[in-house]
């Protein structure tokens, strides 16, 4: 008796777990879906009037529609909002809207001045939306003068935490690490032969997939875990040989911080993902050609740990062989 009354209590604990993980994870697009009935747009405190309006005519705003206020990024509040010291000279010029999209909707994200957002692609601020907690919305991007973009993401924090969102600051930090990592690895190989940026987004979103399934069935992941997943997806895209020691260490540090977070628990994280990469795929032509677009993730730590084990037994015979 006492047996069943513990697995039943065992059972409402771990449902109940589960059920406050789930709506951590979903509380962004929760938000999304009650809140932006209308687009809402958040604009850089550089800007001028004429390059507002310029700007603001980018993003597709239409004054008679769209009744919500304007909202305002400032250094101030782009300080609170990212967790740093306030510097009253930043220079804030990229701008973004945000807006819903029915639940059977990819997420999308659209540069309508890209050569002025120098530093961050489509399907980067897209990888790093995934992060944060966005299943399906449509954002937008626009800038007067050429920026890198990376101040872009912190306005969507800003209009999601205004809206009542309740968005953890390691998911804003592993968001923001995610798309600083991309954007400086794509910036830094950019005319290196080998290199593909379509694949380096691909294998980014497979290792966030990895990292789920594989925390899914092992409940932990070890750092020497997360680490072969990154090599061997790395590996599978080609990436193994073309991107520097230096800057596989700082995919790996971001997936060994992902690990940890409860945005893996989010049981729409994995299929988010897999819209982005068969939505680069589709439009990457031949890029793909030749390349395993199913890794598996548990086979791959299942081989990682047969592997360990026979060398460590080898050792074994080896030393035991000294002593017959």
């Amino acid at each position: 008796m006492r047996k069943k009354i513990f697995l039943t209590s065992v059972a409402v604990l771990l449902a109940f777990t589960a059920i406050s993980s789930v709506h951590a994870a979903t509380d962004v697009q929760k938000v999304i879906d009650e809140t932006y009935v209308q687009p809402e747009y958040v604009l850089g405190s550089s800007l001028n009037e004429e390059q507002k309006n310029q700007t603001l005519k980018k993003l597709g705003y239409n004054s008679s529609t769209d009744t919500k206020e304007l909202k305002t990024m400032t250094p101030n509040i782009y300080s609170k909002i990212m967790n740093v010291a306030n510097d009253s000279s930043l220079q804030l010029f990229s701008s973004a809207k945000i807006q819903k999209l029915g639940d059977k909707s990819p997420l999308e994200v659209k540069i309508e001045t890209p050569e002025n957002i120098t530093k961050v692609t489509q399907d980067m601020y897209r990888n790093a939306a995934v992060t944060l907690g966005v299943e399906h919305a449509k954002i937008t991007v626009a800038a007067p003068i050429p920026v890198t973009g990376e101040s872009a993401l912190a306005g969507i924090y800003y209009s999601l935490e205004a809206n009542g969102a309740k968005v953890p600051q390691a998911n804003k930090d592993l968001a923001q690490e995610e798309l600083k990592a991309l954007s400086d690895i794509n910036a830094e190989n950019k005319d290196k032969n080998g290199f593909d940026a379509n694949k380096l987004n691909v294998a980014l979103a497979d290792i966030k997939s990895g990292l789920a399934k594989a925390k899914e069935s092992k409940g932990t992941l070890t750092e020497e875990d997360v680490r072969k997943i990154v090599e061997d997806i790395l590996k599978n895209y080609k990436l193994d040989q073309v991107i520097t020691g230096n800057q596989v260490n700082i995919i790996i540090n971001f997936a060994l911080n992902l690990s940890k977070s409860d945005i893996l628990s989010n049981a729409d994280f994995t299929k988010t993902l897999n819209d982005l990469k068969q939505s680069i795929v589709s439009q990457a032509g031949d890029s793909f050609k030749n390349i395993n677009l199913n890794f598996d993730t548990d086979k791959a730590l299942e081989d990682g740990g047969n592997f360990l084990s026979s060398l460590w037994q080898t050792i074994v015979n080896f030393f035991k062989s000294f002593g017959s």
